[in-house]
């Protein structure tokens, strides 16, 4: 996870600490959340290119 999406998390898990009401609350948290899944599944989506093109590199044809 880059540095600056972990800030952004941060940012986005303050805003909920300190909303005014338990539904902007419960709906930054739920962006926080859907934040983080989208995050990892890019990670294992680079990670999964990664390893495609290190095949690709080493495959002699």
């Amino acid at each position: 996870m880059s540095n600056e999406l972990r800030n952004k998390l941060h940012e986005l898990q303050e805003l909920s600490n300190n909303a005014a009401d338990p539904q902007t609350r419960a709906l930054i948290e739920a962006l926080r959340l859907q934040t983080a899944i989208l995050n990892e599944r890019l990670f294992r989506i680079e990670l999964q290119l990664g390893e495609m093109s290190k095949r690709l590199d080493s495959d002699p044809a």
